[in-house]
C-alpha cells in the first residue's frame, strides 16, 4: 500500500485517539441522552447567586450539584461534585453530598464552590445523609451504623450500632428520635435518645418486622405515623409513633417503589415509580390510592416545598424535574436537560 493512500487513514485514527478523553465526557453508551459525570474540577456553571431559599438537587450520572431559584423554577448554579450524587442535606450554609468522591463531598452554597470533604473511612460506606439540629447525620449501611458530624467542631462526636442497617434516615430537629429501616437487616428502628436516673444518656431501639429492600420512608407533619415501603413485598407498613405499634399495611401492584412523602398538611402520601410513568397519591385517611399524575417516564426523588403547594419529583429516566400544585395536582413545570437527578433538600440561607 502507498503511504499516500495510507495518510488519510492515519490522520484519522490519530484526531479520534486525541479526542477520546473528550469524547467520554460527553457522549453515552445508552443513546437516552445522559451523560458520563462531570470532572469533578471542571468549572461551576453558575448564572446568578445562590438565593436565600433554595432547591438543592443530585444529578446522578452528570455529578453535579444544581441549585434552583423556588421563584422562578430556574436553574441558579451546577456544581461539579463527584459522579453518582445520591442523598444530600445541608446546613443552611454547606451541602453535604454522598458520591464517588471518597468521604462526604461539601460544597459552600453561597459561594458555590466545592470545600474540603469530610473522611469517613472509619465508618465505611454511606447512603443516608440528612442534617437535623445542629448536626449532619450519615448511615452506614453494610457496616450498620449512624454516625454523628458536627460541622463547628469539623469532628464526629458519636455512633450508633444499629441491629439493621440504615439506608434512609429522618431525625427529628430536636435530635432526640431517629427512624430509620434496613434494605439488608430485615427490620424497621426508632431509635429514642433518652436520659437515666443517674444522668447517662443512652439510646432505646424499638424494632419492627420487615422485609428486603426497604427504602422509601416519611414521617407524618405532626409526627404520629410513620410510613415504610417494602419495595419486594409491595407493602406500606404504617406505625403509630406515640404506641410504638404497628397499625396497618398497604398492599399495593407495581414495579419498583423505592420512595414516599407526606405532603405538607399530611393528607396525602407521594409514592413514585421507578419502572412506570406515574406518580401515585394515596389518601392518608383511607389508606386508598386517589390518583395518579403522568410525568412521562420513571422517577425517584421526591421533594415537597415547605413554603409553596408544591412537590418536586425528580424524574430520572426522563431527565428532568416535575413540579407539581398539591391543590390542583396540575403539573406547574418541567425543569429539562437534567443527567438522572434523584435526591434533594431545602436551602435556607443562615
Amino acid at each position: 500500500m502507498k503511504i499516500s493512500s495510507c495518510f488519510p487513514f492515519l490522520l484519522i485514527t490519530l484526531l479520534l485517539f486525541e479526542l477520546q478523553p473528550l469524547l467520554a465526557q460527553v457522549t453515552t453508551s445508552s443513546g437516552k441522552g445522559k451523560t458520563r459525570a462531570v470532572d469533578p474540577d471542571s468549572p461551576v456553571i453558575s448564572f446568578a447567586p445562590t438565593p436565600k431559599e433554595a432547591l438543592l438537587l443530585g444529578e446522578k450520572d452528570a455529578g453535579r450539584l444544581v441549585i434552583i431559584d423556588p421563584e422562578t423554577l430556574e436553574i441558579v448554579a451546577r456544581i461539579p461534585a463527584g459522579g453518582n450524587l445520591h442523598e444530600l442535606a445541608t446546613d443552611g450554609r454547606y451541602v453535604y453530598i454522598g458520591s464517588n468522591l471518597p468521604g462526604i463531598t461539601v460544597v459552600d452554597a453561597i459561594a458555590q464552590k466545592r470545600v474540603e470533604s469530610i473522611d469517613i473511612s472509619a465508618f465505611g460506606d454511606r447512603h443516608a445523609i440528612t442534617f437535623a439540629g445542629s448536626h449532619l447525620y450519615i448511615g452506614h449501611e453494610t457496616n450498620r451504623l449512624i454516625s454523628r458530624y458536627d460541622p463547628a467542631t469539623k469532628k464526629f462526636d458519636e455512633v450508633i450500632g444499629l441491629p439493621g442497617g440504615s439506608h434512609m434516615l429522618i431525625v427529628n430537629p430536636d435530635e432526640q428520635r431517629i427512624f430509620t429501616a434496613s434494605s439488608n437487616g430485615r427490620l424497621i428502628t426508632i431509635v429514642d435518645r433518652v436520659t437515666n436516673d443517674r444522668g447517662r444518656k443512652n439510646f432505646v431501639f424499638t424494632n419492627f418486622p420487615g422485609d428486603t429492600r426497604m427504602e422509601g420512608m416519611a414521617l407524618s407533619p405532626d409526627g404520629t405515623e410513620f410510613w415504610v415501603l417494602h419495595m419486594h413485598a409491595k407493602e406500606i407498613s404504617i406505625i403509630n409513633v406515640q404506641e410504638k405499634k404497628l397499625i396497618d399495611k398497604i398492599s399495593f401492584e407495581g414495579g419498583l417503589n423505592n420512595r414516599i412523602k407526606f405532603t405538607k398538611d399530611g393528607k396525602y402520601v407521594l409514592m413514585n415509580e421507578l419502572q412506570g410513568n406515574e406518580l401515585r397519591v394515596w389518601d392518608v385517611a383511607t389508606r386508598k390510592e386517589v390518583k395518579r399524575i403522568d410525568v412521562g417516564a420513571g422517577g425517584e426523588g421526591i421533594f415537597i416545598d415547605p413554603v409553596r403547594p408544591r412537590v418536586y419529583y425528580a424524574v430520572s429516566a426522563g431527565n428532568k424535574l416535575v413540579v407539581i400544585d398539591t391543590n390542583t395536582w396540575d403539573i406547574i413545570k418541567e425543569i429539562t436537560d437534567l443527567q438522572n437527578p434523584d435526591g434533594m433538600d431545602w436551602f435556607i440561607a443562615k
